[in-house]
């Protein structure tokens, strides 16, 4: 176990941009936390369309080990919510003064005192810092906590043990093998619980332990009877343990939020059949979905250029209903409008798309304007 050990317990190197030009809306404090008595970075990045409502809430994903894994993370959230894979979510890094203590969830011999802290930082998380950052920010009833390696295993606890704290965890490369494999003598049947957790674990090409306890995983999930876990595990040959973060998220936050696009394809659906889709997506998944600006945008502008123009200015007027202050959504009515041979609304619209990409700093700013000024050309 030494070997494996020394390469998990290595610090990660992955190349990382500031924060600050990294993500418009973002942030980074020091929390102070009395049950752990330190101080935590803690890192924030909104999602793009955070400032166009006031009453809209997302939600929140976690990301262990924050100092490396948030911003490629948060990076890729913020390309898949775009397209509507996935939902906007509020990301969240924590930064890790201490991995092999919280991230582990027994105490062994040789690691005595710094070892098998995981029940106590989960306290610190559920107990501090989720209720503190639900204060500060609109978040949604729906928590998935992501981590790697030791944090993997960290997460695969939470699966196993606060399903009801937490509704999904992704668990890349997770350190399985820690104390004789103790943490799949914990999977067993639980149906009767009223919580349910979306489990995603996944496996580079790994040496030893490693490949020994996702071979244990897959075995006992391929047998396991009734349980409250929704789960898959996926195996990428081709990735490192080191490089298996980048594709293991994206894959992860795909089967976390399987089935999300209502539109996937060159498909187009209704504004009522789209409140029908997320109405049995919401009864499938146990979580209510409310429409993001990123959809209303998405499934709006694909009824517009397929021809029903009709449907894409309903999904996009009921849009800007829900998120009055966006640009996006503006700017996309005006499109619907401008293809609808409506100009008076085509110009109004656009007027209040350039209105709010100002008040932003919009990187749509550009594109915005040169719909704005294409129409008053056409009114004059």
């Amino acid at each position: 176990m030494n070997r494996c050990f020394k390469v998990i317990a290595a610090v990660c190197t992955l190349a990382a941009f500031q924060l600050s030009s990294a993500f418009a809306n973002s942030t980074s404090f020091q929390f102070a936390s009395e049950i752990l008595d330190e101080d935590i970075t803690i890192r924030v990045a909104l999602p793009e369309s955070y400032p166009h409502s006031a009453t809209f809430h997302y939600p929140i994903l976690l990301v262990m080990d924050g100092s490396t894994q948030f911003n490629h993370i948060a990076g890729n959230i913020e390309f898949m919510s775009t397209f509507a894979e996935i939902p906007e979510l509020i990301v969240v890094g924590i930064s890790a003064n201490n991995r092999l203590l919280n991230f582990t969830h027994t105490e062994l011999e040789q690691f005595a005192g710094r070892s098998g802290g995981a029940a106590r930082y989960t306290q610190f998380i559920v107990a501090e810092l989720l209720p503190q950052l639900r204060e500060d920010y609109r978040i949604a009833p729906h928590t998935t906590v992501t981590g790697h390696s030791l944090s993997g295993l960290y997460s695969a606890y939470l699966a196993l043990h606060h399903e009801q704290d937490i509704q999904a965890a992704i668990s890349i490369s997770p350190s399985l093998w820690w104390d004789d494999f103790a943490i799949l003598s914990d999977i067993h049947p639980t149906p009767d619980s009223p919580n349910s957790v979306s489990w995603f674990a996944s496996m580079a090409t790994e040496p030893d332990e490693m490949e020994e306890g996702f071979e244990r995983l897959e075995y006992l999930l391929a047998n396991a009877q009734a349980s409250n876990l929704r789960w898959e595990l996926r195996r990428f040959d081709n990735e490192t343990h080191d490089s298996t973060p980048l594709i293991g998220n994206v894959v992860g936050l795909r089967s976390v939020f399987q089935g999300f696009n209502a539109v996937p394809e060159v498909d187009i659906k209704s504004l009522e059949q789209l409140e029908t889709f997320y109405s049995e997506y919401a009864e499938a998944s146990g979580y209510q979905v409310p429409m993001s600006v990123h959809q209303y945008n998405v499934y709006g502008l694909k009824a517009t250029y397929e021809g029903q123009l009709s449907w894409g200015v309903e999904i996009l007027e009921a849009g800007t209903e829900q998120f009055p202050y966006s640009e996006i959504l503006w700017d996309s009515l005006a499109t619907a409008y401008r293809m609808s041979d409506n100009h008076t609304s085509a110009l109004h619209a656009s007027e209040k798309a350039v209105e709010y990409a100002r008040k932003h700093d919009s990187k749509y700013i550009s594109e915005i304007l040169l719909q704005n000024r294409s129409l008053k050309r056409a009114a004059q």
